[in-house]
């Protein structure tokens, strides 16, 4: 393949698999652990198909597959490249804590859409019973997950899961950034649509999503001294495991795509 084929629309039909970062500095690499398991098991990668890697920091390639165990496989790559973050917008999104596996399908969806970080929240309105330590275990299932929706939409960086923070942690990731949201159902003045489109040009964001029940207005106040701006989507109410999401295509449409 020659490097223009990378713009070749039938490349990204290709099956993708993640490697380590720096992998694909290499003329070789070995896809194992799930991703080999799953090319081997599941997809049924075989000797000379073509596959398409990311390494999850930017780097993508195309590569042919030359051996193959029962867990593994060794590919040769053919083409390499790198995208930077500065081709998109560096968003944020810091969500709190949900009941159940809700927080599952914020992590998926997001990840889809090219978010850079996801940080789960404690708020003072987090659902009782909802635990707020957030182990490795955790943490590992949820990059599990974001790896699957950034494969499946053909993206190239894989968003960062952090611990999880109290709401008071948060001001200096506003502080840092172009541009700081707030999603809240009872702000009546300032318009999501009209906020993002004085921001058009902003480079890193923020998005706070509070939970079921909302943020309280000593919190919207507290967010507020740190530059946070508190916006409306309208007049309905979009549920906490689904606002993010929402927020962050529209952020998207607005201001500039995510990142690749």
């Amino acid at each position: 393949m020659a490097n223009r084929d990378l713009d070749d629309p039938r490349v990204w039909q290709l099956d993708t698999y993640v490697v380590p970062p720096g992998s694909l500095r290499c003329r070789a690499v070995v896809i194992d652990g799930p991703e080999g398991h799953h090319a081997i098991r599941v997809a049924r990668v075989r000797e000379g198909d073509f596959v398409r890697l990311i390494d999850g920091r930017g780097s993508e390639a195309i590569a042919r597959v030359e051996r193959t165990s029962s867990s593994s496989i060794e590919a040769d790559i053919l083409d390499a490249r790198t995208r930077s973050r500065d081709e998109g917008v560096r968003l944020t999104v810091a969500q709190s804590l949900l009941k159940g596996r809700s927080f599952d399908e914020i992590v998926r969806r997001c990840a889809e859409l090219g978010v850079a970080a996801i940080v789960p929240l404690v708020t003072e309105r987090t659902a009782a019973g909802v635990d707020g330590r957030v182990d490795a275990k955790r943490i590992e299932r949820w990059e599990g997950i974001a790896a699957a929706a950034v494969k499946q939409s053909r993206g190239v960086f894989l968003p960062r899961i952090e611990a999880a923070r109290n709401l008071s942690e948060i001001g200096a990731l506003a502080r840092g950034s172009d541009l700081a949201l707030v999603a809240w159902e009872e702000e009546g003045a300032a318009s999501l649509r009209e906020t993002l489109r004085e921001a058009r040009g902003a480079r890193t964001a923020v998005l706070v999503v509070g939970p079921e029940g909302g943020l309280t207005p000593a919190e919207i106040a507290a967010l507020a001294g740190h530059g946070a701006r508190s916006v409306s989507v309208g007049r309905r109410i979009l549920k906490a495991d689904w606002a993010a999401a929402a927020i962050a295509a529209m952020i998207a449409y607005e201001v500039g795509e995510l990142l690749p």
